[in-house]
């Protein structure tokens, strides 16, 4: 009987290149219930069909020894994104980290290949000096110019852009969509390209009670 195993991809995203699908996410192999294992790292599976998917291991390893560093597996570490700089063809990943009080910030690696080593950047960025949440980054296809959308948590949607390396914002902004407070909120921005134009979808959990 063929065996199967579960993919360890949460938060997860695809990296499409050279005809490979990367889909990669939050390892929970060893996280259960009141365990304080939040995750295991962030792991990786390539595919060339999107059915059958090689695992390629952990990308972005833990790091269990060092209770102080963002990757430690007690902490938060949620949604993964990497993408590639066209400036300097190096690959950048920022992770969202939930600290105990409440405030959000971010973890950003660089590696020379997809599948890493990922050496880290930043350690605990607050963007624009802002609490970042859910997020996705973009590159335009045209220009490689690099945008970084985030959720100022539960408060509005920042559109910012990027640095040429693509591991930190410019200082330039636009806001969009300020509700603040929950349940109006947006949050979990995904970026995508509709009839040619790009579009920026948000979940609104109640989305009757603001106007069309």
């Amino acid at each position: 009987m063929q065996q199967f195993r579960l993919i360890q991809a949460h938060g997860g995203s695809i990296f499409h290149e050279d005809g490979v699908y990367y889909w990669y996410g939050e390892n929970k192999e060893r996280t259960k219930p009141d365990n304080s294992i939040w995750h295991w790292g962030i792991r990786c599976y390539a595919s060339t069909d999107l059915y059958n998917w090689d695992d390629l291991g952990l990308i972005v390893p833990p790091q269990p020894d060092d209770e102080s560093s963002p990757l430690h597996p007690a902490q938060m570490v949620d949604r993964p994104h990497i993408i590639r700089s066209r400036e300097t063809g190096t690959y950048v990943c920022w992770i969202k980290v939930m600290y105990p009080d409440g405030s959000q910030r971010s973890v950003v690696l660089t590696a020379d290949r997809f599948v890493g080593p990922y050496t880290v950047v930043h350690s605990a960025l607050r963007p624009l000096g802002m609490s970042a949440g859910d997020f996705d980054l973009v590159v335009d296809p045209h220009d490689g110019k690099a945008y970084y959308y985030f959720e100022r948590v539960h408060s509005e949607l920042i559109c910012a852009d990027l640095t040429d390396d693509c591991t930190n914002v410019t200082g330039y902004y636009s806001t969009h969509f300020p509700y603040g407070v929950p349940p109006y909120v947006r949050e979990a921005p995904a970026h995508f390209v509709r009839h040619g134009l790009p579009v920026s979808y948000t979940h609104l959990p109640l989305p009757t009670l603001y106007p069309l």
